[in-house]
């Protein structure tokens, strides 16, 4: 039964003595108390008697009196005020738990020593919204790393609204709060010295350099403007990741900011008239000179507000649960947009008149602004500095959290989650889009096979490339008779062997299958193109065209390469033989993924099959009806 004196505080005298202290909860870990004290603590198992340890369902374990009870945990030694005044701050000490003098069995020996028992009142709300120990931990990283913020932000900034400079000084170093928070992790509470240092070096970005560059302010207004967009999902999406983070929680080898990257999206197409209207009203499509770079961030965090609602944001999490379908493989893409299309690394200065071909982007800092969209200029060069200018594609890489290195994580396990975030960042991004990389991860010891039938590849072709009519009214697959994944003295690029770093401060990595013919298009759904790579690369398993060492059919590649182009330059009828043995093997490889997946997964299966082979079939029939134009059909 429970104690009468559960909330009984000590005197103040008692909290100068003691050195010890029982854990038995997020505590119980030598880990976790490094990574909140900055101290490695020496500890050995003890037991306290008449304490009841409670650990509800979606929440994380608290201890209260109850006689004849007991709880087994950890007595730790060396606790000193400094580290007993951070753990009052991280249980929130006085509110959330209570720190209590008791005595800790230790073997035949009693010892005296601290520990903090629940105040079930006070969590209670904390438990109902999900918020489980790792959140707590990484709350009181975040709060600590605030106050080095919040510092930084009344020297810089001065708004009649008190939250305001803080928010602002968030958000545009919002890269390097996330650098900091991992780094912290990794080093298991690295010293606050170095935490004060990279937030005080970090520069916040300004406009004032369009004085000096007259050709840029041709195209400043359309950098505002998404540079404002960035900021508007940023702040979404940090809303997101604070009132539903138990619904949005996934596993820690994926990229943390997906699904929540998703919502937001989703939200920002759903009020994209609303979104748009605050813009114009508030004249932030235009280059205001007398306006700074944070007065515009001021600005997007309003709309933001404006935007966000509790009712809003529950409606479109409902959405995300009714809808995920989580498989088994994890996946990533690349999406790349350039308002000349294929030109757009070759452009001359001026010849895109909205963007320069994203020559400024990183000027206006839109790398930092747009990072948790994995957001920066491909040249189709090894950039290796944010300070170089260079025309290109703008490209979003889902679960790039860090350019340089290529560091990255899978974005999802979910078909379903990919094909949305690949649709609602098209929709969102109002540059005109260009290709699209669909990678899945391997195995490091991966055995690859000879392909057994070129015609599958196109399937993949009718599936997700540009099949349509140039401009002398001739059928062609624009992605490969374009050249467009065909490079000088390398050949064809339908697909290859990639690696991403896990960790910036490790040597490991994660070896992807990057399939780099599909057209991004707007309005499209990519499941079934997605489920088919999956299958077919599951099933059949066939060698990537490029980057893939010791491959023993270079020879044959090279035939597949120049059947792929003759193809392309002059599309044929896909033999439905073809379209069928391609289906079976698609299938089986969704079966053998579908093994260790939920039953909600496997009845999806059947559904894209259908969806899958409706695709072919029309992409083959529109092939046969050009040819029914031109009253010859080759067979």
């Amino acid at each position: 039964m429970l104690s009468k004196d559960i909330y009984t505080k000590n005197k103040p005298a008692d909290r100068n003595v003691l050195d010890t202290l029982f854990v038995y909860g997020s505590l119980n870990s030598l880990y976790h108390l490094q990574l909140l004290t900055g101290k490695q603590l020496r500890s050995e198992e003890a037991t306290l008697v008449d304490y009841r340890r409670i650990h509800p369902e979606s929440g994380y374990p608290f201890a209260v009196p109850w006689r004849g009870s007991k709880i087994d945990g950890q007595l730790v030694y060396g606790v000193t005020p400094d580290i007993i005044k951070k753990l009052d701050e991280y249980e929130s000490e006085g509110n959330l738990y209570f720190r209590k003098t008791v005595q800790v069995s230790l073997g035949q020996k009693s010892i005296t020593a601290y520990v903090y028992i629940g105040n079930p009142e006070a969590l209670k709300p904390l438990f109902k919204a999900g918020l489980e120990k790792r959140h707590r931990i990484e709350q009181f990283v975040e709060e600590n790393v605030n106050r080095y913020l919040s510092d930084k932000a009344d020297r810089c900034l001065i708004y009649d609204r008190e939250s305001i400079p803080l928010r602002v000084t968030k958000e545009l170093l919002s890269e390097e709060i996330h650098s900091i928070i991992r780094q912290y992790f990794q080093e298991a509470g690295f010293p606050p010295f170095i935490i004060k240092h990279e937030i005080e070096s970090a520069n916040i970005p300004r406009l004032t350099w369009l004085k000096r560059e007259p050709k840029a302010l041709n195209y400043a207004a359309n950098y505002i403007k998404l540079m404002i967009k960035f900021i508007v999902f940023n702040q979404l999406e940090e809303r997101f990741r604070t009132h539903f983070r138990s619904q949005i929680e996934i596993q820690d080898e994926y990229y943390m900011h997906t699904v929540s990257a998703l919502l937001s999206l989703k939200m920002l197409t759903l009020y994209s008239d609303e979104l748009n209207a605050a813009i114009q009203q508030l004249n932030l499509d235009s280059y205001q000179p007398k306006m700074s770079y944070i007065d515009y961030t001021v600005a997007a965090i309003f709309i933001a507000e404006q935007i966000f609602s509790m009712p809003r944001a529950e409606m479109v999490v409902e959405w995300l649960r009714s809808n995920r379908r989580v498989g088994g493989v994890p996946l990533g893409a690349e999406l790349e947009f350039s308002n000349l299309g294929v030109n757009a690394i070759k452009a001359s200065p001026g010849e895109d008149p909205l963007f320069d071909s994203f020559y400024y982007f990183y000027d206006f800092d839109l790398m930092r602004r747009g990072w948790k969209l994995g957001a920066h200029i491909d040249d189709h060069k090894f950039l290796t500095s944010s300070a170089t200018r260079t025309r290109g594609f703008l490209e979003l890489a889902f679960g790039r959290y860090k350019l340089f290195g290529d560091v990255s994580k899978p974005a999802t396990q979910d078909t379903w989650i990919l094909s949305r975030l690949i649709d609602l960042a098209v929709r969102y991004m109002e540059v005109k889009p260009h290709s699209l990389h669909i990678s899945m991860q391997i195995s490091q010891h991966q055995n690859f096979n000879k392909l057994t039938s070129p015609d599958h590849l196109l399937c993949l072709l009718l599936l997700g490339g540009d099949l349509r009519e140039d401009s002398e009214q001739k059928l062609r697959e624009m992605r490969i008779h374009r050249g467009e994944i065909i490079y000088p003295k390398v050949g064809l690029y339908f697909s290859r062997l990639n690696r991403h770093h896990k960790n910036p401060d490790d040597d490991s990595w994660n070896y992807v299958v990057e399939y780099q013919f599909p057209r991004l298009y707007f309005e499209y759904d990519y499941q079934p193109l997605i489920m088919a790579i999956k299958g077919f690369q599951i099933a059949a398993n066939p060698y990537p065209f490029k980057d893939c060492k010791g491959c023993f059919h270079e020879g044959y590649h090279a035939e597949l390469e120049r059947f792929l182009k003759k193809w392309a330059s002059k599309p044929t009828l896909v033999p439905f033989s073809s379209i069928e043995s391609f289906l079976s093997l698609v299938e089986e490889g969704l079966w053998q993924e579908a093994k260790k997946t939920s039953p909600k997964y496997k009845n999806y299966i059947p559904e894209m099959i259908g969806k899958i082979e409706k695709q072919i079939i029309r992409r083959n029939e529109r092939i046969r009806h050009y040819y029914d134009r031109k009253q010859r059909i080759p067979y």
